[in-house]
């Protein structure tokens, strides 16, 4: 029987990029020989608590009729297709929430033995609860202590400011019971050095680690259209910006493309005007928006999983490194790949030139190189 690994990362709702890397991770780790499970728990337990308390409000708000319903039946169904995508494609389950008891610890520890945490920001204080995502309910069973990893792990930003006073001095404990550390940022690299005392190495995010083909191929076979973006410039936008909007129209003019908006503008206000205009809400399915980065002429976005993919598929772009959202993230990206001259700011000018025209063969050979790397890592330590 292959060794069974449960991998912890944030949860998994209607994320783009946290979907396809959870998807790309347990792949990979899988494609290794085991036996790969993705934890989808809530950890603490008052989210425990809360939790319920929401299922049972779910289940009154679907025993309404839609003119009573307060959003969230629209909500749902807008992310119909994520979900799907979940459930057909990622093996996963709560099993760390269940842990909270001596009895529970020594379960999760006789059911997994390996423990990967990654990808994502998972090591951020404002998007998780970092005991939590430093493994903090792993015992040992019988003197024999589970394997704990993390594989490209994320603090999203420069530093742990965000980080309480307990959390720092948790955290500290829990990363040096890790038998191996992987982050995904050279900031990373330097806080797992300067503020836990441990060595870390820096991996690429792991929807890297499979091919442009693998998710040509994972489009294709849900019956997807193959370029439902050819002859246009692709526009994925997390947040507005008055500047990136001029950025997409001026670059507009100049490559003689109409934009094409990956995402609608904004949540249904209400049910009701979901049902009368369903197609105007919808967010795309994960296979069109993988086929839509496949097939685009050019991608301007300020995500960093769009600048992933833009690079993963060999399309020109330009990106707008979000700061809130945590900008070293694209920081040691784009400089993997000498891609630098592709964020545009505020305070910036003209285009480099360069973008239109990237030299894709040399960002291959680096890929080509990053991967060999990240699976020599996860082949030694898992």
């Amino acid at each position: 029987m292959s060794r069974r690994v449960l991998i912890k990362t944030l949860p998994l709702h209607s994320n783009y990029g946290g979907i396809l890397q959870a998807y790309a991770l347990q792949r990979i780790v899988r494609d290794l020989g085991f036996r790969a499970v993705t934890d989808t728990s809530e950890p603490l337990p008052l989210q425990r608590r809360l939790r319920r308390l929401w299922g049972f409000r779910r289940r009154v708000r679907m025993s309404l009729p839609a003119r009573a319903d307060w959003g969230w039946r629209a909500a749902r169904e807008v992310t119909a297709s994520q979900r799907a995508f979940i459930a057909r494609h990622i093996t996963s389950g709560s099993f760390v929430e269940r842990a909270y008891t001596r009895r529970g610890r020594i379960r999760l520890a006789r059911r997994f033995r390996t423990f990967v945490v990654g990808s994502d920001q998972v090591w951020r204080a404002a998007y998780a609860d970092i005991p939590a995502q430093f493994l903090d309910v792993i015992d040992s069973v019988d003197g024999d202590q589970p394997r704990r990893i993390s594989f490209a792990a994320s603090f999203g930003l420069d530093d742990i400011a965000e980080y309480s006073d307990r959390d720092r001095v948790r955290a500290t404990e829990l990363i040096q019971r890790f038998d191996a550390v992987s982050v995904r940022e050279t900031s990373g690299v330097h806080i797992c050095r300067d503020q836990f005392g441990v060595h870390a190495e820096r991996h690429v995010d792991p929807t890297m680690l499979l091919t442009a083909d693998h998710y040509r191929g994972l489009a294709s076979r849900s019956g997807a259209a193959q370029s439902p973006a050819a002859g246009r410039m692709l526009v994925y936008r997390l947040d507005p910006s008055d500047h990136l909007q001029r950025v997409e129209r001026e670059l507009s003019e100049r490559l003689g493309v109409p934009p094409l908006e990956l995402l609608p503008s904004g949540p249904p206000p209400s049910y009701r005007e979901y049902a009368l205009n369903p197609a105007g809400y919808e967010t795309p399915s994960i296979e069109h928006w993988l086929a839509c980065f496949a097939s685009a002429d050019f991608v301007v976005t300020d995500s960093f999983h769009g600048c992933v993919f833009s690079i993963l598929f060999n399309r020109p772009f330009v990106v707008y490194a979000n700061a809130r959202r945590g900008a070293s993230r694209f920081d040691t990206l784009l400089g993997i790949f000498g891609l630098e001259h592709h964020v545009v700011s505020s305070s910036s000018g003209a285009f480099d030139d360069r973008v239109f025209t990237p030299d894709w063969t040399t960002v291959n050979r680096l890929l080509d190189t990053e991967r060999a790397r990240a699976l020599s890592y996860l082949e030694a330590n898992l």
